[in-house]
């Protein structure tokens, strides 16, 4: 598969068209340049849409859609208030120590119709589709605004445009300075950072060099060469505009009817004649399948009554199933402080521990040491999202059930 074309924002108001380290095209709207845009992923302009680092106090992947959102609700990015209707994505950048670190790009609510290409191969942020450089700050200009890209480990983390005048002077200095504080104290960013200020941004005179480095807090390159694309060939289906997500469902369905009704109709002509051929062998199998059942149907029905009997005794001389034992090892489990068990309850050989945490770690600390504990090996333990009370605490509920609960029955 060739690599997809990359449309992306230019320094004043149009659009540039690259392929491999080659500009194709150039010119002020995005349509004309790209053409019909079946292999184009379209760069997103920076005042278009947010892109913001999260750090998650939890590794579980499940998890990690519904805290994104409550972050877009929170942050007033959601779309008509709803984040599930919004145009989003996550990546994950690294994770340790039971911690993740995830970019979210969210799409602005006043996306512009005209920018909506509904064959074009993929959307994201512009600068997720530039070559970052690692573990530095990147400075460009893009449509007459000055744009900063942070990145952990070579990828984008974190974009912020800049409301100075789009010139690099000790405003501009000053703005990327109290960004890259802020991003420090979040550990989004190392203690000696460094930036790279690329494009025709980077041409300019000597003095006004100097007194931007004079402001600036952190060593500084310059290049004038623009911002290299990355060598990307998909996107993010979550951060397509929903002009365009419709017009792929349409052509998606009007696909799948012209395919399913051509296989309807062949599958109708092989179908009626194997069975007409095939008849009367199968109602022969069919007679001799039922004879064999019903002549092995008093053992199973035997085998499935000892099975049962086997079930109801066997809390009554199996250690692991008396609650008095279960408890005691649920409360060995239980961190030294900042967990409080208020009900325990079994029904049958599944368990219902609720009670309140500290906070949402430390109620998922207890359940990963009870699934740690040898003496519950033979369980299965799920737990649903805590919820954060008003003093920030957290109740949670902590079930357990055998795992070969669903096979035995």
């Amino acid at each position: 598969m060739s690599r997809p074309r990359i449309a992306l924002p230019d320094e004043k108001r149009g659009w540039t068209l690259r392929s491999g380290r080659g500009v194709v095209s150039e010119g002020r709207e995005l349509a004309e340049v790209v053409g019909s845009g079946t292999d184009v992923l379209v760069g997103v302009p920076a005042t278009l849409c947010t892109t913001f680092a999260l750090k998650l106090p939890t590794t579980d992947a499940s998890l990690f859609p519904s805290m994104v959102a409550s972050q877009i609700e929170k942050r007033g990015l959601a779309h008509h208030g709803d984040a599930g209707a919004t145009p989003h994505a996550f990546h994950v950048l690294d994770q340790e120590d039971n911690e993740a670190h995830l970019s979210i790009d969210v799409l602005s609510e006043d996306f512009p119709e005209a920018l909506c290409l509904p064959k074009a191969a993929g959307y994201a942020p512009s600068a997720r589709l530039l070559r970052l450089p690692e573990d530095r700050l990147l400075l460009w200009k893009e449509h007459k605004r000055l744009v900063l890209a942070v990145n952990r480990h070579g990828h984008l983390s974190h974009v912020q445009v800049l409301s100075a005048e789009p010139t690099l002077n000790a405003s501009a200095a000053q703005e990327i300075n109290l960004t890259t504080l802020s991003l420090q104290a979040e550990g989004l960013v190392h203690d000696s950072p460094e930036l790279v200020v690329a494009g025709k941004l980077a041409e300019i005179s000597r003095e006004d060099r100097s007194a931007f480095e004079t402001t600036l807090l952190m060593p500084a390159e310059f290049f004038a060469e623009p911002p290299e694309a990355a060598a990307v060939t998909t996107t993010a289906d979550g951060f397509l505009p929903a002009a365009v997500r419709q017009s792929r469902q349409r052509r998606g369905t009007a696909r799948r009817r012209g395919v399913i009704g051509v296989a309807a109709l062949a599958v109708y002509l092989v179908v009626g004649t194997l069975v007409w051929r095939h008849a009367q062998a199968r109602e022969a199998e069919i007679a001799e399948l039922e004879q064999q059942v019903e002549e092995t149907r008093p053992e199973v029905e035997a085998i499935q009554e000892a099975e049962a009997r086997w079930r109801e005794l066997e809390p009554a001389f199996d250690l692991h199933y008396y609650p008095v034992v279960q408890l005691n090892e649920i409360t060995r489990a239980m961190p030294g402080s900042g967990v409080v068990i208020r009900e325990f309850q079994t029904r049958g050989r599944q368990i219902t521990v609720q009670g309140r945490a500290r906070d949402v770690q430390m109620a998922f600390r207890l359940k990963e040491d009870l699934e740690g504990n040898e003496f519950f090996r033979a369980y299965a333990w799920n737990m649903p999202q805590p919820r954060v009370e008003r003093d920030n605490t957290v109740t949670f509920r902590i079930q357990g059930q055998p795992k070969h609960e669903g096979t035995d029955n």
